[in-house]
């Protein structure tokens, strides 16, 4: 006997729930093979034909997530340092003057970051005198996301370089940064140069006497980056320079020949007294020269189960590339270097000043500069997301900028020097996006040396049915109808 009307529209249903299911199962497929997807770039507004932008710093309110903070600094046409906050994720941006005392002027290099509370802080120094060295180094808050920001509190008085911000979870503020002993034209005299850390425990209202965290033995050190774990322990992470004195004491010549390391500490009281560092890799080969005192930054970052990240870039493999690795026993031991780009290796192109930042569902993301798109002159550069969600293993590229930008295109420290696009760039993850900051310079010519600071944000797809089963659906309803009238037409038998 032919199926009754009844059974036929009950196996209609039945297809259509089958279609429906399979398309939302191959789309959350499609979820953890290509997690984030890029949105539309923009520039932050403001700044003239001159400008100079760089060195963008991210943070956001872990209570309210599209609360976000950017600062950055200017390097012309004067040099300055600038505070933007957002509302609504980094869709319209406004703008904070950082206070200074009277008397004083030029803000510069600035970092931010927040408290669980919501509080926001901010980190700067300002600069003094002809060759423009920091005269202090300065703390202001804000608990309205950057609305407002205190009168600052000074935290250290002169030559404090390659200032940092972390906040632990009881609401200590860390600042760590590099304390020169003295300076000449673009070098460091005599030492020790250590990396130093200060802490507050009064909601940045007073700060600690500093507190060496580099090894004493290590003579030539830098780039310090701090994050705390859950339970408070504080981590920095440096650069040991090793025997670089070519860079540190401005002398000719080219990059350093000797491999660079990068080096970890740690300290379970609250940065009064920190460990022995230890070694993250020792095999960073530099391929271009630096400013002493604006190194570029490796970075550091936590997952939610206390696991350690730190990432960098460096020419081990003839040409830059950007590598993480892993320590999943507080800093003890560390992973082989995993590299995160995946274009062909060795192709000539670079990759560099990655950004690390970790997701609370553990997802591991690098936002980096990079000039693949250009392999025959390794000039014109990208922002690009790599995301990992297997602790770093692998990982997944998705360009951000859409548009290609001249590296050559900003200011730079000498007819050798390349144009110098900061110390690092912007990132913070959240489970449903990744938020990025870069330097970029499309709006410049190297006559105008212009260079603005771009966001963009990758997220999540959305979990729609597949276009496939769509189509599998209509067939079915299709075919169905047609049976139904066929028989209404001729009647059973």
């Amino acid at each position: 006997m032919p199926p009754s009307r009844t059974t036929s529209l009950r196996l209609l249903t039945v297809a259509l729930a089958v279609a429906f299911l399979a398309g939302a199962v191959v789309q959350v497929g499609r979820l953890v093979r290509h997690p984030l997807v890029a949105g539309a770039d923009r520039p932050i507004p403001g700044g003239s034909i001159i400008d100079a932008r760089n060195s963008p710093s991210l943070a956001y309110d872990p209570r309210h997530p599209d609360r976000v903070a950017l600062t950055y600094r200017l390097d012309r046409p004067s040099f300055s340092a600038a505070l933007e906050w957002s509302g609504d994720g980094g869709a319209v941006w406004h703008s904070t003057a950082l206070p200074l005392p009277a008397g004083t002027d030029r803000p510069f290099g600035p970092d931010v970051a927040f408290a669980p509370d919501g509080t926001l802080y901010v980190s700067y120094v300002n600069l003094v005198g002809v060759g423009n060295v920091p005269g202090a180094l300065w703390v202001a808050r804000s608990t309205d996301g950057g609305r407002s920001l205190s009168p600052p509190v000074q935290v250290a008085g002169r030559l404090a370089f390659q200032a940092r911000l972390a906040v632990g979870p009881d609401g200590t503020v860390y600042v760590t940064w590099m304390q020169a002993g003295d300076v000449g034209i673009n070098r460091l005299v005599g030492g020790p140069n250590p990396v130093v850390v200060s802490r507050s425990v009064d909601n940045g209202r007073s700060f600690s006497a500093p507190v060496t965290a580099s090894d004493p033995s290590r003579l030539r050190v830098g780039a310090a980056s701090p994050a705390v774990d859950a339970q408070g322990r504080l981590y920095v992470l440096y650069e040991d320079f090793k025997d670089d004195r070519r860079d540190f004491e401005n002398l000719e010549g080219p990059p350093a020949e000797h491999p660079f390391a990068l080096v970890v500490t740690s300290s379970t009281d609250s940065g009064r007294t920190f460990s022995a560092g230890t070694e993250v890799n020792s095999d960073l080969v530099a391929s271009h020269r630096f400013l002493v005192f604006l190194p570029e930054f490796p970075t550091l970052a936590l997952d939610p189960r206390g696991q350690l990240y730190v990432a960098w870039a460096d020419a081990r493999n003839g040409d830059d590339d950007v590598f993480v690795s892993r320590s999943a026993d507080r800093g003890r031991s560390w992973t082989p270097a995993q590299r995160v780009n995946d274009n062909r290796l060795g192709d000539g192109t670079a990759q560099y000043l990655p950004r690390l930042a970790v997701a609370p569902s553990g997802r591991v993301d690098v936002v980096f500069l990079d000039r693949r798109r250009d392999p025959r002159h390794n000039v014109m550069t990208d922002a690009f997301l790599a995301s990992s969600n297997d602790q770093g293993r692998s990982f997944t590229n998705l360009r951000l900028s859409s548009r290609s930008f001249d590296s050559r295109v900003g200011p730079s420290t000498g007819d050798a020097s390349p144009a110098d696009y900061g110390s690092r760039l912007g990132l913070v993850s959240t489970n449903a996006r990744a938020l990025a900051a870069w330097t970029d310079s499309r709006r410049g010519t190297q006559d105008t040396g212009r260079q603005d600071i771009f966001v963009n944000h990758a997220g999540r797809r959305q979990a729609t049915v597949g276009g496939w089963a769509i189509a599998a659906v209509l067939l079915v309803l299709a075919g169905t109808l047609g049976a139904l009238a066929a028989r209404r037409r001729t009647g059973p038998g």
